[in-house]
């Protein structure tokens, strides 16, 4: 028996804010064991029942399946991202939100990269431009290698357990 070929690498280039959230979508639906998101913050709609199910469903699918999560302002999880917040409770093993220390506030371009092997980069946050590397995990290294770089610029900003008296 022949092993099928694996998929041939593919890129496009990303126009409109419309094209980049089908993109991220379609990535979180091609993950199965790593999701990892750098953002400077995360707004009510990236809180879509859609996206949340497809989050959802990723990490029901393994239990080695990870959410890395790092933003330079985190507030806005607990603020506008009840379903994220609803999934960090249940996932709490799989799920890490993190806050940018001084150091890394630099940076200034979303990314997400799937499972090694797919990303999608926007040039600057406030830029509706991305580009979105499929099935290519030598191109993806260098992104995947930086978010190890911003996540160690940062520290854990919202856990799935409150603490009080």
């Amino acid at each position: 028996m022949n092993a099928a070929a694996p998929p041939a690498p593919s890129y496009a280039r990303l126009d409109t804010l419309a094209d980049y959230q089908a993109a991220f979508d379609s990535l979180l639906g091609r993950a199965s064991r790593e999701v990892w998101l750098f953002d400077v913050s995360l707004q009510g709609t990236f809180d879509r029942p859609a996206r949340i199910a497809l989050l959802d469903a990723f990490l029901a699918g393994s239990q080695f399946a990870r959410l890395r999560i790092v933003l330079h302002d985190a507030t806005t999880v607990t603020a506008q991202c009840p379903r994220l917040c609803a999934l960090l409770r249940r996932y709490g093993e799989a799920v890490t939100i993190s806050q940018t220390t001084e150091s890394a506030r630099a940076v200034a371009d979303p990314l997400l990269v799937v499972d090694a092997t797919h990303a999608l980069r926007r040039v600057h946050h406030s830029s509706s431009r991305s580009v979105l590397i499929s099935d290519d995990a030598a191109s993806v290294r260098p992104l995947h290698e930086r978010l190890a770089q911003i996540q160690e610029a940062s520290l854990p900003a919202v856990t799935a357990t409150v603490l009080g008296l």
